[in-house]
């Protein structure tokens, strides 16, 4: 009895904490209480001691309020901080970063300046629909928001004949959900791309774009993307996920070698014959001029490539 008794204390005391998080009453700050994870292990320990003994149900039903009770405090009095983030091994998603004192638009873009051989453009997006194409030609860049529900602003600087342009957006509605954006790259440029994304539904075809370096950074998302052929050599691609689904589309003929370190995960990898532990590559990779190479990391995800 006394069991039932501690395990609906220690629901209760979940229920509670994810409801008022969820509706924004508290801030609770979960990755906080992770290292003082050991305690279980000692308050385990007195359960079984008290087990049978005299008043043992009192010291037990006391050790676990007492500690449940100190992870409340720990969560609430941590900083503010998106627990998240922290599946990404360290990797930064910026969303919550954007100055609200810098002007917001819905749509910016950027000017094509052929002088730029080679761009890096860091694109950060909270909850919300997100496109992505090759096929600009004016601009550098363009992004839109098919409504006022997405702000954006934009900071571009040159040094050493390169370029670097920030896109920051978010919803400005009460809501925090927004219409889709599309971001559209011109084509004849070298990128390299810092795509973070929060809570959102994103559909990315750079089948045609010629790039160096794809880093995405994605919690609780679902994420189509379609690759070319590789264009320069080694292309690498960056992916830190958490608790998302993700779905990449790569050429047949295209040599990919795919290094995966991920927790509570499922991986398919279609067209790899050989899959080694924390390893998978296709035939042609070792002999292919230029190739992908995907670092691929996180926990609790689908993770799928096919081929086309």
């Amino acid at each position: 009895m006394e069991n039932k008794l501690i395990s609906g204390v220690w629901f209760v005391f979940i229920g509670v904490v994810l409801l008022l998080h969820n509706l924004d009453i508290v801030h609770f700050n979960f990755w906080a209480t992770i290292k003082y994870w050991p305690l279980l292990i000692i308050i385990m320990g007195i359960n079984l001691i008290a087990q049978n003994k005299l008043y043992g149900n009192y010291i037990k039903i006391g050790c676990n309020i007492l500690f449940l009770g100190w992870i409340f405090y720990v969560g609430m009095t941590a900083s503010k901080t998106d627990w998240t983030e922290q599946l990404f091994n360290g990797k930064n998603i910026n969303v919550g970063n954007i100055d609200d004192s810098e002007p917001l638009s819905n749509a910016v873009r950027t000017p094509f300046d052929p002088s730029m051989e080679e761009t890096m453009l860091e694109f950060n997006g909270g909850a919300g629909k997100f496109e992505m194409k090759v096929g600009e030609k004016d601009n550098l860049v363009s992004a839109r928001a098919k409504t006022d529900d997405m702000g954006m602003n934009m900071k571009t600087t040159q040094e050493d004949g390169k370029q670097k342009v920030v896109i920051n957006a978010k919803p400005t509605s009460k809501s925090k959900k927004s219409d889709a954006v599309l971001i559209n790259l011109h084509p004849d440029v070298l990128w390299n791309l810092n795509l973070n994304y929060g809570a959102a539904n994103i559909n990315n075809d750079l089948s045609t774009l010629k790039f160096k370096n794809l880093e995405i950074n994605m919690g609780a998302s679902n994420m189509d993307l379609t690759l070319g052929n590789p264009q320069i050599g080694i292309s690498k691609i960056d992916i830190a996920t958490g608790a998302s689904k993700m779905h990449v589309r790569i050429p047949k003929d295209a040599a990919v070698k795919v290094e995966y370190t991920s927790i509570l995960s499922k991986n398919s990898f279609e067209g790899f014959e050989t899959n080694e532990s924390g390893v998978a590559k296709t035939a042609n990779y070792d002999e292919a001029k230029d190739k992908f190479d995907i670092e691929l990391e996180g926990a609790a995800n689908n993770f799928t490539i096919t081929r086309y």
